[in-house]
């Protein structure tokens, strides 16, 4: 008996992987719950990970009334911006939040901006926003091209946040890290502070819209936060830059 468990533990593609599906044994990976979640990894409401399906298509798509949210290059960020600039991560702070080493300039603490993850650290730390803290340093560790395209206070001057951190557009291997983390709700499109430009507003418009359909992340039904009252709160009253997805439809 004990040579055919050791035979339905062994992880290794063929029968043998067949056989501990069919047993419902434990795999071999559930020793790596303390492991940050796979690239491609959904991130789901209790402070776990959902595999994606393994297929073309990473995440599952729902119709949420919109079209697909677009794939944006940092040449089609618009004025406002200082020139994108290639950077190696030096540690990430948070979902929303990492710092970079800049050609010339140095190390820098930049602020994601159209996004505002869970926290990671403090008093208000969730499972949730940790969990999303390890996907973001999982992209950003497997990537091998990072563009942080800071935004302008002034010609040639960033503009930073209340905590001297800079307003950035991240973009890892070509793909915009923003669009990323709304498509796979780990954070809605954040607009307390105004809507992004476009095209960058309505790529992040139908990237929250295809979560929310999807039930994916702060969208599923019994996650622990109430989105409904946070996006209230900060997208105000109408008229607004973006409507309220408890109210309105993304797109009419």
């Amino acid at each position: 008996m004990l040579g055919v468990m050791n035979r339905l533990r062994v992880c290794v593609t063929g029968v043998a992987t067949v056989l501990v599906l069919l047993a419902g044994a434990p795999s071999c990976t559930d020793q790596d719950v303390d492991r940050p979640p796979p690239a491609g990894a959904i991130v789901v409401a209790d402070g776990g990970a959902q595999a994606p399906p393994a297929d073309a298509s990473p995440l599952p798509v729902s119709d949420g009334g919109c079209p697909p949210p677009r794939a944006l290059l940092p040449s089609e960020v618009g004025p406002g911006y200082l020139p994108p600039a290639t950077v190696t991560l030096v540690r990430p702070v948070d979902g929303d939040t990492a710092e970079f080493a800049f050609p010339q300039v140095g190390d820098r603490i930049c602020r994601f901006l159209f996004v505002d993850t869970e926290e990671s650290f403090g008093d208000q730390t969730t499972p949730f926003g940790v969990e999303t803290k390890r996907r973001v340093e999982t992209l950003f560790r497997a990537a091998t091209s990072l563009v942080v395209v800071v935004r302008e206070a002034a010609p040639g001057q960033p503009e930073l946040d209340a905590f001297d951190r800079q307003l950035s557009l991240v973009f890892v291997d070509g793909e915009l890290l923003q669009t990323r983390l709304v498509r796979e709700g780990l954070s809605p499109y954040f607009t307390s502070f105004g809507c992004a430009e476009e095209p960058i507003h309505t790529t992040l418009l139908h990237a929250e819209a295809e979560a929310n359909a999807a039930d994916r992340g702060i969208w599923a039904a019994g996650h622990p936060k109430d989105y409904e009252a946070i996006t209230r709160q900060w997208i105000g009253r109408p008229p607004t830059c973006r409507p309220n997805p408890f109210v309105a439809p993304y797109c009419p």
